[in-house]
């Protein structure tokens, strides 16, 4: 049997990929293990949304390399690097045994046993299946609902990557749902690009309230979260429904990118992004509202970055990604003049930054003594012994920081419990167990 390891970058979404990657090879008599050093076949699944992405893709694919050189390996590239680079990246990499875009993943067994090089030169394809090896120990899986992206971000090559947007039926996702949560999952998180857009090519209807209902009804599921939701298509069905069910985290991922009409103009965005995140947030004040933010954006005024400061200061993200803009050659926005030079970038991101830590401080100075339920994860060490790591029903994970619970007693990772909120490190949340 064929020992495979797997180098995993990228976003949540490359993860689900990487795990129906792994299970359907393990299904073939494969043997998953941890370490390329002792694998005979070794998979890099990149990523390459902007060129950090593709610079850390690059540089594991050549820690790969340096592998197989040791070992006689075998080594093969999937996803978003190959389907960008094309036929480039043969010439770049040229002692990898094969490459799988990301409409090829399903062709990976057949390449790694017919010693083939596929790219297959077109974008789009539901890389889902029905073996899926899950890469965590605690119970929190992602669903991957939808693929590809129809937005016309000028800043964003997925499109050109992914494809056209194209959404699983309702029915498989629940079924793949209640299958991870008989192996045990008790928070599902709901992603594509664009969560908020499901159902609308199937159904020719937004859909994703109806299927939060139905996954609502799972049996012993504890948490729905979800991520990616796309502005204007965020319908008050769909929060209506968080409202409505316990299991459904209130909780919401809407990345506005900016406030300033002009430059969600120059990013064809939604261009009222800023009165649906007050609509959202005036209506249902108990919704956490994460989003993500693009600093320095071509042609982005000092006016323009004030007035996305100012926005920030109102409180009414309570987690927020700030990001400084990526010039990416195949994106329209490279072309754009006003290119802002990186030091101006830089002190206007920072300052969002701090903005929004001195609103996330206020908000749990307001919920000081409040109960709270969490997920205990890990136990860590402190100067005074040990306490717990986890996650609050309003921190998705690796992104919101974590809850740091003081407790006499052992907790069991992936149980649920309540704590007592007491204050606040940076963004991770202090808790006395109830």
């Amino acid at each position: 049997m064929l020992k495979v390891a797997a180098i995993v970058l990228g976003c949540p979404k490359n993860t689900v990929e990487a795990e129906y990657l792994l299970g359907a090879l393990s299904s073939e008599k494969f043997t998953v293990c941890s370490d390329i050093n002792v694998a005979d076949i070794i998979i890099v699944h990149t990523c390459s949304f902007i060129s950090d992405a593709r610079r850390e893709s690059e540089e594991s694919i050549l820690k790969a390399v340096a592998a197989k050189r040791l070992t006689g390996a075998r080594v093969f590239v999937s996803g978003c690097l190959p389907q960008l680079l094309k036929d480039k990246i043969t010439a770049q990499f040229p002692e990898i045994d094969g490459y799988v875009g990301t409409a090829s993943l399903s062709k990976l067994s057949d390449l790694i046993r017919n010693k083939k090089t596929i790219i297959n030169m077109e974008p789009g394809g539901l890389n889902n299946s029905k073996h899926r090896l899950l890469s965590s120990v605690l119970p929190t899986a992602y669903l991957k609902i939808a693929e590809g992206c129809n937005h016309k971000c000028s800043f964003c090559i997925i499109p050109k990557i992914r494809g056209k947007y194209e959404s699983r039926t309702t029915v498989s996702l629940v079924k793949e749902a209640e299958a991870l949560c008989k192996a045990g999952i008790k928070e599902l998180i709901l992603i594509a690009q664009d969560t908020t857009s499901y159902g609308i090519d199937i159904y020719d209807a937004f859909a994703l309230d109806k299927l939060l209902s139905k996954l609502a009804k799972i049996e012993d599921l504890k948490w729905i979260r979800l991520m990616y939701a796309y502005p204007s298509s965020l319908t008050d069905d769909v929060i209506k429904v968080i409202q409505e069910h316990k299991n459904i985290c209130k909780y919401v991922d809407m990345p506005v990118q900016h406030v300033s009409k002009n430059v969600l103009k120059a990013m064809k965005r939604p261009e009222n992004t800023r009165a649906i995140t007050e609509k959202l947030k005036n209506k249902n004040p108990d919704i956490f509202l994460r989003t993500s933010l693009i600093s320095g954006f071509p042609g982005e005024t000092e006016k323009d970055a004030k007035e996305l400061l100012d926005f920030v200061k109102l409180g009414y993200f309570d987690f927020a990604g700030v990001f400084e803009y990526s010039n990416e050659e195949s994106a329209s926005s490279s072309k754009m003049i006003g290119q802002i030079p990186k030091k101006v970038v830089e002190k206007r991101k920072e300052a969002i930054e701090t903005a929004q830590s001195e609103v996330f401080r206020n908000k749990i100075a307001a919920m000081k003594g409040q109960a709270i339920e969490f997920v205990a994860e890990s136990r860590v060490k402190q100067n005074a012994g040990f306490a717990v790591s986890g996650r609050s029903y309003f921190q998705a994970p690796e992104i919101d920081g974590n809850v740091i619970v003081k407790t006499k007693n052992e907790l069991k990772p992936g149980s649920f419990h309540k704590g007592k909120v007491l204050g606040n490190d940076g963004y991770n949340i202090l808790l006395e167990k109830i």
